[in-house]
């Protein structure tokens, strides 16, 4: 038993590290290495070197706009789980020095962005994950990044502008930022002016369950009633739902 099991637990530990997969020791055995020398692994071809790299940089280096650049370069090139996850992480530690570039790959990495309505309505009591990685890594940083988000509203570009509303909801929703006008005004405002893209529309809608406003609560229930898209009429439904329930429930 032991001599067949050991060949598959080695080829598991190679499958992951191949994937970019990284262990505490790895990590230790690079410690003392110098900035050239990690800035020189972030370009090895084994994943897992860049992982170790990526990791050594963003914790041992000051995170300026060359390291958050490499990052952002890096991502756009990276095949590997676990190595896109620990860029993810690293230009998550930038801030908001990091938000302001961050915010110009929204939408040019991968082909994971809804680029049409889905076919079916989001049903949980959570806010959906946003799917591009960008907006994914933005979603999950401090609130002192909204202000970022928000003025990429006001950029006339419909693909950046379809991810940055599933940031600013995200982060409204799960920081509790309910009652904040002056984000749903410049969410209210983008609905207004882009209301023709359907998945603007229909990102904003569901945006709008993170907000308590009255404005917001009108608009969701005039879509509710009268939106040419039976998905979005959904979408306002569940997302006056949300505001109710969050509402009863103070």
């Amino acid at each position: 038993m032991t001599g067949t099991k050991e060949p598959e637990m080695k080829s598991s530990v190679d499958q992951l590290k191949s994937r970019g997969y990284i262990t505490i020791e790895d990590v230790e055995s690079h410690m003392n290495h110098t900035k050239s020398e990690w800035l020189e692994m972030i370009q090895s071809k084994e994943a897992y070197q860049r992982t170790i790299a990526v990791k050594l940089l963003s914790e041992k280096c000051d995170v300026d706009d060359e390291l958050i650049q490499l990052f952002l370069q890096r991502l756009v090139q990276e095949k590997k789980l676990y190595t896109k996850i620990e860029l993810c992480d690293a230009l998550a530690k930038g801030g908001v020095q990091a938000a302001k570039l961050m915010v110009n790959y929204l939408g040019r990495i991968g082909n994971n962005q809804h680029q049409a309505l889905p076919t079916k309505a989001f049903n949980k009591n959570s806010y959906p994950l946003p799917r591009d990685i960008i907006t994914r890594t933005l979603a999950h940083m401090n609130p002192d990044i909204l202000p970022i988000l928000l003025n990429v509203l006001q950029t006339n570009q419909l693909p950046v502008i379809r991810e940055v509303i599933d940031a600013i909801g995200f982060i409204c929703f799960y920081n509790n930022l309910h009652t904040d006008s002056q984000i749903s005004d410049a969410l209210m405002l983008c609905l207004k002016n882009y209301a023709y893209d359907d998945v603007i529309r229909w990102k904003l809608v569901r945006s709008f369950e993170s907000f308590d406003d009255s404005n917001v609560i009108h608009s969701l229930e005039d879509i509710e009633q009268n939106d040419s898209e039976q998905i979005i009429r959904g979408e306002a439904r569940r997302s006056l739902n949300m505001i109710s329930d969050r509402i009863n429930s103070i």
